[in-house]
């Protein structure tokens, strides 16, 4: 490899952190030993002024737990922060709460940090006053290929978002060279080996001079190439492979089998876009959570550990819903208009999802995202109304939508519709009386809270629990986010027979105003899964089994701490494990996970009366 030597005589090639930037209090900047001149760029000195943080071997960047609250942090953040500083373009990581502008005060009482999301955030509301512009990807290879520092980023608005630094290099098919922290530390890569095909942002900060114009981009470190697009292939009449891994997976791995393992949860429902987003190739506590959930719903044993019988049950599942994913793989000859008319969408709705720059250029083995595909239910609807409506049949709604009892679908309920060749059929106007009452959705939960107020999610359990969660803390303090994320993770989001049998959502033990049943259950006993028979409370109504699970904290003297932090869901959920809730070691964990990746947090705010 060729290597440029500055005029400081340091040289750095990515492989080994320069001394001083290894110092992991990734909240605290540091002084790295080479700097950029901004009278002065050169891409050489970009190149090695990224390449002496060494990304990808650098404790700083490495992921871990950095707040002690169970949840692996990232740092592409940090990574950013550090090169932008070192090349005299400060990105910060902390601003003045008032003022919004770079601070070196580093306390909460007047300053914030900036995650990836407020970073973007951040760079359209004061980016300009700092030399921080907007470009296009051409626009930012070109200039970091000058020695200007650039970045691009994406904001996520429904989860965490990522960020990276442009450095020098080559633009392909696969956007601008890149170098990154965060659920893959890289020192090069390119945009979306990473980003995927979510619509990024580029911003350079070329206020400075370059030396000697557009001269050629250095080497940068060695690394293995990305991946290229896969060659096209012909139409086949065999059944697609589902991509499954071969290895047993559970949580504390990660890899590319991870990875996958993540994409299938996805498109089959048991995992969010904004869940993977937190750690892609990362088995954490999401991800066996959304293992779990799948496991239950199976009927196969639930242990959060991808084996042999969870593979053949993922297999099977993937197999059923094969065809209604939401990518297409572009084949010779493709046009993106055609692509729009086979699958019921527009050219304009491809290009934005997949960030198309030339809707006239697409290449054979290219992914393209589609959109998803659904339907919410109206009064009066019928299934079968809704699958002769939309080109489809109730067995594959059924199938899709993991519906149990076809009769009963209600109103505001969003079903996920399988791909078509043209768009469907125009929805018939409804007739303009008032709506029935639609009456309890399935779960049989609903509340006398103001649902007009309540936010909807997009995810039909949390919105049919919320009113419930929200009356229960209005009533007792127990916080809204802690009843939901303990409904989902105890009933298994409604679909475990406890819930359905004796409208139980809490795993409560005793006898309930109906009497008790006796149920089989897993139990942690000196760090072993037992499986034990258990009577359970029974309900006559979900209401009371709301109610029943929030006087169990207010009058149980063992969770007289937690009621002592009900204004702090994340410290009560801490407390009524430590109290002895559950035996499951991992039960804060899985609380705190639900909480975040469904910000259930907004309705603790709902019943406290703020916005």
């Amino acid at each position: 490899m060729t290597r440029a030597r500055l005029t400081s005589g340091l040289i750095y090639d990515g492989t080994r952190p320069a001394p001083g930037t290894t110092n992991t209090n990734a909240a605290r900047p540091i002084d790295a030993p080479l700097k950029g001149d901004p009278n002065h760029r050169t891409p050489e000195t970009y190149n090695n002024v990224i390449n002496q943080f060494a990304v990808a071997h650098n404790p700083r960047y490495a992921i871990r737990d950095s707040s002690g609250d169970g949840i692996k942090d990232t740092f592409c953040n940090i990574f950013v922060w550090d090169v932008t500083r070192a090349m005299g373009a400060e990105i910060p990581h902390w601003v003045d709460k008032r003022t919004g502008q770079p601070t070196t005060v580093y306390n909460y009482s007047q300053s914030r940090e900036l995650d990836a999301n407020a970073t973007m955030d951040w760079l359209r509301q004061h980016g300009a006053q700092h030399g921080w512009r907007r470009v296009s990807a051409e626009e930012a290879q070109r200039l970091a290929n000058e020695g200007h520092p650039t970045m691009v980023g994406w904001k996520n608005p429904g989860g965490i978002g990522h960020v990276a630094i442009v450095r020098p290099g080559n633009i392909n098919e696969r956007g601008p060279a890149i170098a990154q922290a965060g659920s893959t530390n890289v020192n090069y890569a390119h945009v979306r080996d990473t980003f995927g095909s979510r619509p990024v942002e580029y911003w350079v900060n070329d206020r400075g001079r370059a030396a000697g114009g557009s001269s050629p981009a250095p080497t940068p470190t060695p690394q293995p190439p990305a991946p290229t697009p896969p060659p096209a292939t012909p139409p086949s009449t065999t059944p697609p492979t589902t991509g499954l891994p071969q290895a047993t997976l559970r949580q504390g791995d990660r890899g590319e089998a991870v990875r996958a393992l993540q994409q299938s949860l996805i498109r089959l429902g048991y995992m969010t876009e904004a869940a993977y987003n937190t750690g892609p190739g990362v088995f954490g506590p999401r991800t066996d959570a959304a293992l779990r959930a799948f496991q239950r719903d199976a009927g196969i044993t639930v242990d959060g550990i991808y084996g042999p019988q969870t593979r053949q049950a993922l297999t099977q599942a993937l197999a059923r819903v094969q065809g209604g994913g939401s990518t297409y793989t572009v084949r010779p000859g493709d046009t993106l208009s055609q692509i729009a008319q086979r699958h019921g969408t527009t050219v304009d709705e491809l290009v934005r999802l997949n960030n198309i720059r030339n809707p006239n250029l697409i290449y054979p083995g290219q992914e393209l995202r589609l959109p998803a595909r659904t339907y919410t239910v109206r009064p009066g609807d019928t299934l079968s109304q809704i699958a002769q409506r939309h080109g489809t049949t109730v067995d594959e709604l059924v199938r899709l939508n993991n519906i149990r009892n076809p009769n009963l679908i209600y109103p505001g309920q969003e079903l996920r519709l399988p791909p078509s060749s043209s768009a469907p059929a125009p929805a018939p106007r409804p007739a303009p009386t008032p709506a029935p009452n639609p009456g309890p959705p399935p779960s049989g939960v609903g509340g006398s809270a103001p649902i007009g107020q309540i936010p909807r999610t997009g995810n039909a359990f949390i919105d049919s629990i919320a009113a419930d969660a929200i009356r229960n803390q209005r009533e007792t303090g127990v916080p809204a986010s802690v009843t939901i994320a303990q409904a989902i993770l105890e009933s298994g989001w409604g679909r475990s027979e406890l819930s359905r049998q004796a409208n139980n959502f809490f795993g409560i033990k005793g006898t309930g105003p109906a009497g008790s049943v006796t149920m089989r259950t897993r139990e942690v006993i000196n760090g072993r899964d037992v499986y034990v028979n258990a009577q359970f409370r029974k309900y006559h109504t979900p209401q009371e089994s709301f109610a029943d699970h929030a006087r169990l904290f207010t009058q149980s003297p063992r969770y007289a701490e937690a009621m002592r932090h009900t204004h702090d869901a994340f410290r009560f959920a801490a407390e009524i494990h430590r109290a002895g809730y559950a035996t499951d070691p991992e039960y804060t964990n899985k609380l705190h996970s639900l909480m975040r990746q469904y910000n259930l947090t907004q309705f603790d705010a709902i019943a406290r009366g703020q916005s």
